[in-house]
């Protein structure tokens, strides 16, 4: 093995082994609130963040955006690949705590309460796969996990559907920088094209439930779908944690 490949090996364990060790934290530990960290009755939140976390409003019926238009006028130019967006809640406040202390923080053991919770706010279309959108490999490997596909795991067992779980039913054909501070145009142009269905005899006329922790434009959610659709998916509903406004 190349000393490159060795090195690569090497800070692939290392970040397995961060996330396994938070993983084994969080579960020694009482279950604390996933976004201020204090006592909880019923995970994955506190009586009062609980209540602060916002239910995305009324808007377009595709994307999911909140707004006075049944179709915003972005999906009237441009119609995304998938075809509904739904989501637990809008972005911000203690949701968005949670979700970048799943992202950033190092605890891939607040997947587990956050994929339960979803599945009860957002259920499941009956039948459908549960894919996830997968995360560039380079932010895999410094993370030492995916969250979209431990949210995904979670979602599936909390909804009694884990034999419809998909992994690696999506894979990155490229490296995308990311999306984080960019317009919407250089969100679609970042993201193009760089997805492919791994597993298109699986996907064929089925249909597919694909999950992330957020959907902003939905520029990343359009590329993933436009990929299981042209492997044969029936329909592509995105199931988030949260809706950006």
């Amino acid at each position: 093995m190349s000393e490159e490949g060795s090195s690569d090996v090497r800070v692939r364990v290392a970040a397995a082994l961060r996330g396994v060790a938070a993983a084994l934290l969080e579960l020694v530990y009482p279950p604390r609130c996933a976004a201020c960290g204090g006592a909880v009755v019923a995970e994955p939140f506190c009586s009062v963040c609980g209540e602060a976390v916002d239910p995305v409003p009324e808007g377009c019926r595709r994307c999911g955006l909140p707004g006075p238009d049944p179709l915003c006028g972005a999906c009237r130019a441009d119609p995304p690949a998938f075809d509904a967006v739904r989501a637990g809640g809008l972005f911000g406040g203690p949701l968005a705590d949670a979700i970048h202390a799943l992202k950033y923080g190092g605890r891939p053991a607040l997947a587990r309460p956050l994929g339960a919770w979803l599945a009860r706010a957002a259920p499941l279309p009956p039948g459908a796969l549960v894919v996830s959108v997968p995360l560039a490999r380079a932010r895999r490997i410094a993370r030492g996990y995916d969250q979209a596909a431990l949210l995904a795991d979670a979602l599936a067992r909390a909804a009694g559907a884990r034999g419809r779980r998909l992994p690696g039913a999506l894979r990155r054909t490229r490296e995308t920088p990311p999306q984080v501070g960019r317009t919407r145009a250089e969100r679609s142009r970042n993201v193009a094209g760089a997805f492919h269905a791994a597993r298109p005899g699986a996907l064929a006329g089925r249909d597919v439930v694909l999950v992330d922790d957020v959907v902003t434009t939905g520029a990343t959610a359009d590329a993933a779908a436009r990929a299981l659709k042209d492997a044969g998916a029936r329909s592509v509903v995105v199931l988030a944690l949260a809706r950006a406004e």
